[in-house]
């Protein structure tokens, strides 16, 4: 069988035959699907993945023993737009001399997805559902004034916000074209499902529970050997990842444990001690996260650590004393999942998928996403109640490694 699988960038397999340049946890659940898939025999491989800093009349074309990968451009402005003729015209030819009995389509959240799924449609396609664009519309670029917090924003970045929010919102309609049109969908959790069949009855779902990579399964924590009052975080450089109320939550904890630390992962602008610059020159979300810092006076209770790999987020996630998730949406919260299945205890917002396997006081603990006094308040109890972490670190561990069991006994 001939699988072609399309991604809007050089991920996974992908990128390690183009030979580009990356580091970081986006898109690790597509290798951890592609090292189940190398298991099976009779399977050809085939990568078709997309990058701005080509010219539209370049493509890149490598392979590996892992298999053909193939670069085009990527549109300057790829939301909420047509993806070019001249494109579709390359993706067809590419189409057409792989000879693919599938294509997976990684995604809905560019032109370059929803223009695959135009072409050749006798060739059966699946798209896998990571995040919906339908649903995070509606939290997307929220105004904070709403949950008191007001930030001047320069009138460029006022301007560049308002086009963004529109093409955003136009993103949608090429979302369901791109679903309605492949048919099928795979997923493994209900609220997917639920939008899906909201788009067309008629679109089929497929189960596949995604899960962590083994070595977020061989970091065990361990309450004796983590970092006692040290909370790990997700990467969130737009507002809708919630870095703000765990900031103001911190602010509360700070006053009962004043020692209590916030690690962040991700690319910032910061300093040789691991703080966001003082400058007027970076994006407005980090200076507004500047501002509640510095008017928190908590410069000394949050570090910016970069970029991780797979092995160093297990690591971190590993020594920390919890995890909090301050997500405005999550689709499949797989950042929330690898701290569970590492046995990190967990506090995350009540969204998306995550009511599916994450029960209050049982596996982890959930509050909504606009209390951060409520955060801040259960972030205290966990961090001064041992047996509290442990009870739902092991749980939470044990959630993950059942999921993980029953996909191997599918198989």
């Amino acid at each position: 069988m001939r699988i072609l699988w399309v991604s809007a960038s050089a991920i996974g397999p992908a990128e390690r035959i183009l030979n580009q340049e990356y580091k970081g946890t986006s898109g690790t659940w597509i290798q951890n699907v592609y090292e189940e898939i190398t298991h099976s025999q009779g399977i050809d491989m085939f990568f078709l993945c997309f990058s701005k800093k080509l010219s539209p009349k370049h493509m890149i074309h490598k392979n590996s023993k892992e298999g053909d990968a193939y670069c085009l451009y990527m549109p300057q402005i790829s939301l909420g737009r047509k993806a070019p003729c001249s494109l579709k015209r390359d993706v067809e030819r590419i189409i057409k001399e792989i000879k693919p009995d599938i294509i997976q389509i990684w995604g809905t959240e560019t032109c370059v997805q929803n223009v695959v799924s135009l072409c050749f449609p006798d060739i059966p396609k699946v798209v896998f559902l990571q995040g919906i664009v339908g649903i995070h519309d509606r939290y997307h670029n929220i105004d904070l004034s709403k949950i008191g917090i007001v930030y001047k924003k320069k009138l460029k970045e006022k301007i560049k916000d308002w086009a963004h929010e529109k093409m955003f919102h136009k993103q949608t309609f090429y979302e369901k074209d791109e679903l309605i049109r492949c048919g099928n969908v795979i997923t493994d959790n209900l609220h997917t499902i639920a939008y899906c069949n909201s788009v067309s009855s008629k679109i089929s779902i497929y189960n596949y529970n995604l899960n962590p990579n083994d070595v977020f399964e061989e970091a065990k924590w361990n309450y004796d050997n983590c970092n006692k009052n040290t909370i790990f975080t997700i990467f969130g450089s737009s507002q809708d990842k919630g870095l703000h109320q765990a900031v103001r939550a911190l602010a509360i904890v700070k006053k009962q444990i004043p020692d209590v630390k916030l690690i962040v992962p991700g690319v910032f602008h910061t300093d040789e001690n691991c703080r966001i610059l003082q400058s007027n020159k970076i994006p407005h979300y980090e200076r507004l996260l500047n501002s509640l810092i510095n008017d928190y006076n908590l410069n000394e209770n949050i570090k910016f650590i970069g970029r991780l790999s797979q092995t160093e987020m297990a690591q971190q996630l590993s020594i920390s004393n919890i995890f909090i998730n301050p997500s405005i949406i999550e689709t499949h919260a797989l950042t929330l999942r690898e701290a569970m299945l590492v046995g990190v205890p967990s506090i995350s917002t009540f969204c998306g998928s995550i009511g599916e396997f994450m029960k209050e006081e049982e596996n982890g603990l959930l509050y909504r996403y606009e209390e951060f006094e409520v955060l801040a308040y259960k972030i205290i109890k966990l961090l001064e109640n041992k047996e509290l972490c442990e009870k739902i670190g092991y749980a939470a561990r044990e959630t993950m490694l059942l999921t993980k069991k029953i996909k191997k006994l599918a198989c």
